[in-house]
């Protein structure tokens, strides 16, 4: 069938959307508490000068955040045991 996707690439689609997910419900939770211009002022940028750029790059480096762990755990977790402990071995 056409348009199916590969194992891999559900993964990352899952890891994406996930990763927006947690970073807007933690963008909620930061800018609760902080001033998104300090974020601005922070970075030491002269042009940027609002509190939606402080909202954007908040949002934007938790989403990063996220997904590099997100790809990490990925990377680190097993796929299969091929030892003399796993099941294929037991039967």
């Amino acid at each position: 069938m056409e348009g199916e996707w590969s194992r891999d690439t559900q993964k990352y689609a899952v890891l994406t959307w996930i990763s927006f997910l947690v970073a807007a419900a933690f963008t909620m939770l930061l800018f609760a508490f902080v001033d998104p211009l300090l974020i601005v002022d922070s970075i030491n940028v002269a042009f940027i000068e609002s509190r939606n750029a402080g909202y954007a790059i908040g949002f934007f480096f938790l989403w990063a955040n996220g997904w590099a762990a997100g790809w990490l755990t990925l990377r680190l977790v097993r796929r299969k045991r091929t030892g003399p402990g796993s099941q294929a071995a037991r039967r």
